[in-house]
């Protein structure tokens, strides 16, 4: 009972106090450095994390991806890396000047490319004459990210029908200046 009402308060302080900073499952806090910021999943020692730098400007929701410690790594308390790299938001985006449709964009985490932890990118982008199909799938490994890349082609299409992999609902925005 001691335990659930600390989790609880702590819960609450969190909230209180930073929406920059998360409570993950093992009961560390992860300092984002990031407003809005909202847990997408937990997966294989990473946290797959949805906000933006901040909240008067132009700049849409991303997606960021921070390495967490594994149980038994000490530490109650994890700091993002600042340099994190920013991957798109799922989503429909409009230009922002003519107002049409540039962009189609799906995102897909969990096992979703044979049976590893992943994280996948369907992306239609107009070019101005015509649609472009691409894809871009983030493996999750011990030893890091392995970032793959296929234009033109979106061969991990098939890898989606697995219960373990998890689609984010998209959002519809305009494309940023």
């Amino acid at each position: 009972m001691k335990l659930r009402c600390l989790l609880l308060l702590l819960l609450l302080l969190t909230t209180l106090t930073s929406a920059e900073t998360l409570l993950l499952s093992n009961r560390q806090l992860l300092n984002t450095n990031l407003k809005e910021a909202q847990l997408i999943s937990e997966l294989h020692g990473y946290a797959i994390v949805a906000g933006r730098h901040c909240i008067d400007c132009d700049e849409n929701p991303a997606i960021f991806i921070q390495r967490i410690a594994r149980p038994g790594e000490s530490g109650n308390e994890v700091q993002a890396d600042k340099d994190s790299d920013r991957y798109t938001y799922p989503g429909r985006y409009i230009d922002y000047l003519s107002k049409k449709l540039v962009e189609k964009t799906r995102m897909f985490y969990g096992y979703c490319y044979e049976g590893q932890p992943s994280l996948l990118w369907l992306t239609e982008y107009f070019t101005g004459s015509r649609w472009i199909k691409s894809e871009y799938l983030i493996l999750l490994g011990d030893e890091g990210l392995e970032h793959r890349y296929n234009e033109n082609k979106q061969p991990s299409i098939f890898h989606l029908e697995n219960e373990a992999c998890h689609e984010l609902k998209g959002i519809f925005a305009e494309i940023e200046p």
